[in-house]
């Protein structure tokens, strides 16, 4: 009886077993029927319950129920999922993409094998936690062919309040860049009137995009610029273009044609591990195209020169040699033809061994005439430099000396004249250091004697190569251009003081002397340009990372020149402050082509300011002022608000420029006031319109 009890109990609580496995692979098998026949794509869910309808043909999801369809991710508390519909719905369904560039919530989802389709949604792409700004849309649409997001009737809302009313737009699932129209960027100023430029942007390929940024101008007229980018494993580069149909130019009188235009093309690329290409070509119908109308998006707004060069560069351990096609276009109207090299060769080649260093510098170029909008002159020359140099360091202790010889060669030939000139030079660098450092604090000492000679020869430059000079008071880089200076013998003297304290406090200060044993001159015809012996004063000092002042000084008394640069900056949490002032009387402004040379004096004073009010405040100004001419040259006045979803602010903008025309037809300078007013507005997340501030107060106006 007994063995038959328990035969008897195995026996049913097997077949009870059974019937469990058989409930369990019905309610899988069901599960995946149902979710097969619903869903052609992929698709991924967990639930904390699962339960099944088949009379209903339901499928019940409760408990952090989590689906995966291609890029979106749905959440929920609880889901029904219907057969004989093909849709899946719940009183309130959260949604994201997988890398969480945007979210939302949705009423009703309905899911096919091509597309998934939500109605009554909110969405939004804002890094914020709070509601700042979102869409709302009727109906959203995710094509799982092209990846993208299609809403229809949709409200672009901002602070609860309704911006602008969207009856089709596309949408990115994705941090990625996608095709589309950006926001607009508006500015108004008193020669364009209202300008409004329009964004598109179109993703080509992976590595190729292209923007396109019609423009109209209501003062003014229409235009179009462009910006091509491609990017490889071993190249990249960009094509930008722009024209401008003109009906109201300020310049009509010298600039007939309406169609203005301007581009740009850069590319690099790497040919061999050692071997490196580049082109960069530009140019413009007009010399007052760029600086009067051209787009920041052609890169080449603010510029003076137009490069049109291209270069193949070869590199290896102790070797460089680079081949050159360089050409330019100067955008000053009044410009003369300038050289250009039409080619060029380069060589440098330097060894070091034991502290004994050779260096060989070589340039073999040919020149034309060109690059002037306005004259044609047509000259050309052929130039060899040769330039090896030999040196040698000794260090003992806490003394250093740095001996070096170099031979500087110079021939030309330039109309049928032919010019040859050599220069030997002597350098003796040498100094002391002392040391000493604590706790908390180092000091530097480096007192220094620097002697350089060259021989007695007087050079008369007769060929007309250089289109300036740039004169230094610092002893540095006494060879200017292809011009060499003779009677050189000059001695430069002084010391170095650096103290560091650990908290970041530091002070570095230069002092020295130079002297000029007999003239050091510059010969030109007939004209002599003597090099002033300044006393020269550095100070640059530096507290907690927020306080820094530096001051230049340089004098000479004979000539009567003097240098002064001073700037101080104050950076903390809430604002930053900066001052700065250059003063330089009686500087020599030589002008080649008259032959003569006037003393000039420059004094300018600039102050920056940004300013944060509150956390969400803040503003800046900026004013350069000429003291000597007692005038402002720049004033940059903007203000804006900041929270984490959005920006906006406003910026003006008023500069003196030179009136061409009056230059041009009348041989007089006028000031020219351009005002420019910037609205600028952002969407993180979305888009922006305008630039930001920064950008305006860090701009260099003199």
């Amino acid at each position: 009886t007994e063995l038959k009890f328990c035969i008897s109990l195995i026996l049913n609580t097997f077949k009870g077993k059974i019937t469990f496995l058989n409930k369990i692979f019905n309610f899988l098998f069901f599960t995946a029927f149902y979710l097969g026949s619903i869903f052609a794509s992929n698709i991924e869910f967990e639930a904390d319950k699962t339960s099944l309808n088949t009379k209903n043909e339901l499928l019940i999801l409760e408990g952090n129920v989590s689906l995966k369809i291609e890029n979106l991710l749905f959440k929920a508390d609880q889901v029904s999922l219907d057969n004989k519909n093909k849709v899946f719905s719940s009183e309130k369904i959260s949604f994201s993409t997988l890398d969480d560039f945007l979210y939302g919530q949705t009423k009703f989802v309905s899911i096919s094998e091509n597309e998934t389709i939500m109605k009554d949604v909110e969405f939004s792409s804002c890094p914020c936690e709070d509601k700042i700004w979102w869409v709302e849309s009727e109906e959203l649409k995710f094509l799982n062919s092209i990846n993208t997001l299609s809403a229809k009737k949709s409200k672009l809302k901002v602070q609860g309040r309704t911006l602008a009313y969207l009856n089709n737009a596309n949408f990115p699932v994705s941090a990625k860049r996608k095709s589309g129209i950006l926001l607009p960027e508006i500015s108004i100023n008193e020669r364009s009137g209202l300008d409004v430029k329009i964004p598109v942007y179109l993703n080509l390929r992976e590595n190729l995009d292209l923007t396109l940024e019609p423009r109209l101008m209501t003062q003014r007229g229409y235009g179009l610029t462009n910006q091509l980018r491609y990017l490889g494993k071993r190249f990249e580069g960009y094509f930008n273009s722009s024209f401008l149909k003109d009906d109201e130019s300020s310049f009509k009188i010298l600039e007939t044609d309406d169609l203005r235009w301007s581009y740009n093309f850069f590319h690099e690329q790497i040919l061999r591990d050692s071997i490196f290409l580049n082109f960069e070509i530009s140019s413009s119908g007009d010399p007052f195209y760029l600086s009067d109308l051209g787009s920041f998006l052609s890169g080449l707004s603010r510029t003076y020169i137009l490069p049109q060069k291209a270069n193949l560069d070869f590199f290896s351990k102790n070797l460089k040699i680079k081949t050159d096609l360089y050409s330019f276009k100067l955008t000053n109207p009044l410009a003369k033809n300038q050289f250009q090299r039409l080619p060029g060769l380069q060589l440098n080649y330097f060894v070091n061994k034991d502290n004994l260093t050779f260096n060989l510098d070589m340039d073999i170029a040919f020149f034309n005439k060109g690059g002037s909008f306005r004259n044609n002159d047509k000259q050309s020359l052929s130039r060899i430099l040769i330039n090896p140099r030999i040196s040698h360091a000794f260090t003992k202790n806490n003394y250093f000396l740095k001996t070096s010889l170099s031979f500087k060669y110079s021939y030309k030939e330039f109309d049928n004249l032919t010019k040859k000139a050599h220069l030997p030079t002597l350098n003796l660098d040498q100094s002391l250091k002392f040391f000493k450092k604590s706790r908390n604090s180092k000091y530097f000492l480096e007192p220094f004697l620097n002697l350089k000679i060259s021989d007695q020869k007087k050079i008369v430059n007769r060929l007309k190569v250089d289109s300036g000079l740039k004169l230094s008071s610092m002893n540095e880089k006494q060879i200017f251009g292809n011009m060499f200076i003779s009677y050189q013998k000059d001695i430069n003297l002084g010391t170095k003081l650096s103290f560091y304290e650990r908290n970041s406090k530091r002070i570095q200060v230069k002092i020295s002397k130079l002297y000029s044993i007999g003239k050091k001159s510059i010969f030109y015809e007939n004209l002599k340009i003597d090099f002033p012996d300044p006393f020269s004063l550095e100070i640059d000092y530096k507290n907690n990372q927020k306080l820094s002042f530096i001051s230049k000084i340089s004098i000479d008394n004979e000539n009567n020149f003097s240098s002064y640069n001073n700037s101080f900056k104050f950076d903390s949490n809430n604002y930053k402050f900066s001052v700065r002032h250059h003063l330089i009387k009686n500087i020599l402004v030589f002008n080649l082509a008259e032959n003569s040379q006037n003393k000039k004096k420059i004094n300018s004073l600039e102050l920056t300011a940004a300013l944060n009010f509150s956390k969400n405040w803040s503003g800046g100004f900026k004013v350069i002022s000429d003291i000597e001419q007692k005038k402002n040259i720049s004033n940059v006045f903007s203000i804006d608000y900041e929270n984490d979803g959005l920006i906006l602010g406003i910026a003006y903008m008023k500069s003196l420029e030179p009136d061409w025309i009056s230059i041009l037809e009348n041989n007089s300078f006028k000031d020219y006031h351009r005002d420019r007013l910037r609205i600028y507005f952002e969407l993180k997340g979305l888009g922006s319109i305008g630039r930001p501030k920064e950008n305006y107060l860090k701009r260099r106006g003199l």
